[in-house]
């Protein structure tokens, strides 16, 4: 079975997610429910969508291509979505663990959203 770049990407983003999730238990938002909402749904959420590609790859059944790039492009927009609503929150937050640990949560968020539309591109292009 061949490594591509497909599959490097997938697991990156998996790895953002897992990453992310770790930050966001040392994070949480106290207060604000919608940004732990949007946070908790997305990396979790995301998290359990890419191990199941992981598994369907395996069992050589992968996802159809268009729900993959629906996936990627929801995921573009809500692990983006999540990043600005933790900057919004951390930027004002008084320096400290807890502050880096929400702007690094944030930071990786907005990464992996970028990710995930790199991620739509190569495969609508077709490239695997």
């Amino acid at each position: 079975m061949a490594v591509s770049r497909l599959s490097i990407i997938k697991f990156l983003e998996l790895a953002i997610a897992v990453t992310c999730i770790g930050l966001h238990y040392k994070s949480e938002v106290p207060g604000d429910f919608n940004t732990n909402t949007l946070s908790v749904a997305a990396f979790g959420g995301f998290v359990i969508i890419l191990v199941g590609g992981f598994a369907g790859h395996l069992m050589s059944t992968p996802i159809n291509r268009r729900i993959d790039i629906f996936f990627c492009l929801v995921g573009c927009a809500t692990f983006i979505a999540a990043g600005a609503m933790n900057i919004e929150y951390f930027k004002d937050v008084r320096k400290g663990e807890y502050r880096d640990y929400g702007l690094a949560k944030a930071s990786l968020a907005i990464i992996g959203g970028a990710l995930f539309l790199v991620d739509s591109l190569l495969t609508w292009r077709g490239d695997f």
